[in-house]
């Protein structure tokens, strides 16, 4: 496997037992972590501790994530797509009840990523359908949106999810239009206390870093 992040053409195995990834790019020090099933993924992907998991994304330490399905009739792998590092927030995770009191870890809680949680470009289709996606877009998608890389861990959410709601719109589209889900963004981030002001920022964030376009005044427009 090759790293979409640099297109060096090889990444490299962590030796067995390497907390939190398992495989890292020479050249340009990405971690990855791979999670793969024999059954499509839906919305939901299963992952280890929830606490360890908020720690980890609150201290931006997070890996790359791979997500690949494959088949054992025919050894084909189905799909791969990656969630950079930048987009793993709190926002994606689902936190899982605890296991029973009868469990061999009794009280241990999981979590899940909620695919659905997260923008385009959080979710860089690799493999689609057996095929191989060329290379230097994946790179292209990844480098569009790596000055999240910089950014606290908090401020890369709202980011995230101003953004996701962005794509929901028109291509042309309202301040007034993502002010409707106010009460969404309240539900994801409960401390802040003024939600249409943070919207405006992240939405200049978008616009400086040419996602959006800004037309006139309370108007936007996404770019190609």
């Amino acid at each position: 496997m090759y790293c979409p992040c640099c297109l060096n053409p090889r990444i490299v195995d962590y030796p067995n037992n390497q907390k939190a990834s398992d495989f890292f790019c020479e050249k340009c020090k990405n971690d990855f972590q791979l999670k793969s099933s024999k059954k499509p993924f839906g919305k939901k992907v299963v992952d280890g501790e929830f606490n360890t998991m908020v720690s980890v994304i609150k201290k931006g330490d997070s890996p790359n994530f791979f997500i690949l399905q494959y088949s054992l009739e025919d050894w084909r792998v189905k799909s791969l797509l990656m969630i950079p590092k930048f987009f793993v927030i709190l926002s994606m995770l689902e936190k899982r009840n605890p296991l029973s009191i009868n469990a061999r870890r009794s009280g241990w809680t999981g979590c899940n990523f909620l695919l659905d949680k997260l923008p385009n470009e959080g979710k860089i289709p690799i493999i689609k359908d057996e095929k191989i996606l060329e290379k230097k877009v994946i790179n292209k998608t990844w480098r569009k949106m790596f000055f999240l890389a910089n950014k606290k861990p908090e401020l890369r959410g709202w980011t995230s999810d101003v953004l996701k709601i962005v794509q929901e719109q028109d291509k042309e589209f309202k301040l007034k239009d993502i002010y409707k889900y106010e009460n969404y963004f309240r539900e994801l981030h409960p401390t802040n206390n003024n939600i249409q002001a943070k919207i405006r920022q992240q939405l200049q964030i978008l616009r400086d870093n040419k996602i959006i376009k800004f037309k006139e005044r309370g108007i936007y427009e996404v770019l190609e």
